[in-house]
């Protein structure tokens, strides 16, 4: 970071920026199509009472509100919050015996390619997520048509477009017509951060631990109005560092 920050590179917004200004550049990604995220994100909160913002957001607004570091508005930044999660992992034997529906690991991988933004391989790809991604399909032994429910880290919206186009659901450089017309939101053909995500729910900071948490309540059946119904399958992804690593775990209760 010796060869960023003293120039001005702010930390993370700046690196994340400047994935999406290059993903603009190279497919004509719009900021309204990031924009698309952010309002469907607050859809799925407005529907969970922990959710921190659960007022109705426009296109318009996230567009309106205060520009970060262009082109990423503060309506594209995930929220600052407390908060904190947990989860109990134990044999497959002893969580039958607890006496509620268990959800069993089915596949996992993991991937680190960079620290610093500068290193980043190819600021339009996010190759950490892609190897991952790859790696926890081929370990659970499945499709992409067999998933239910995603749930991904959404530090700014320009991250969940990454990082959808690197685990395989579009093609690369067709994130943002995969998330137009508000695809993502509650009543969509793919429900994405159903508890309102980093940009809505909460971000305390380390905001992994809730996507692994909400796959687990949709595969319990335990989230009312929000609920996915039928959902047997969830893919969860993390994204750490300045898109730097990446940690995919495909969860079912099957």
């Amino acid at each position: 970071m010796q060869y960023e920050t003293p120039w001005g590179m702010p930390t993370p917004v700046g690196g994340y920026a400047m994935a999406a200004k290059r993903h603009m550049h190279e497919y004509g990604t719009t900021s309204e199509q990031l924009a698309e995220i952010a309002v469907a994100t607050r859809k799925w909160a407005a529907l969970n009472p922990a959710a921190t913002m659960r007022d109705p957001l426009s296109i318009d607004d996230v567009l309106q509100s205060t520009m970060i570091s262009d082109p990423l508005h503060l309506l594209d930044i995930c929220l600052v919050t407390d908060g904190g999660g947990a989860v109990v992992m134990t044999t497959a034997e002893h969580a039958k015996a607890l006496g509620r529906k268990p959800v069993f690991v089915r596949g996992y991988g993991e991937s680190h390619t960079h620290w610093t933004i500068a290193a980043m391989p190819d600021l339009a790809r996010l190759t950490a997520a892609e190897v991952a991604g790859r790696d926890a399909f081929a370990m659970a032994g499945i499709r992409h048509d067999a998933i239910d429910v995603v749930e991904v880290y959404d530090s700014f919206t320009i991250t969940v477009l990454l990082t959808l186009e690197a685990l395989g659901f579009c093609k690369r450089g067709e994130g943002g017509a995969f998330v137009a017309n508000q695809r993502t939101a509650p009543g969509g053909a793919f429900p994405l951060n159903t508890n309102g995500g980093g940009l809505s729910y909460a971000h305390p900071g380390m905001y992994g631990i809730f996507l692994l948490i909400e796959a687990v309540r949709q595969l319990r059946g335990e989230c009312g109005p929000r609920q996915i119904q039928n959902a047997v399958t969830a893919l969860v992804h993390g994204t750490g560092g300045t898109l730097s690593s990446g940690a995919t775990c495909i969860l079912s209760n099957r």
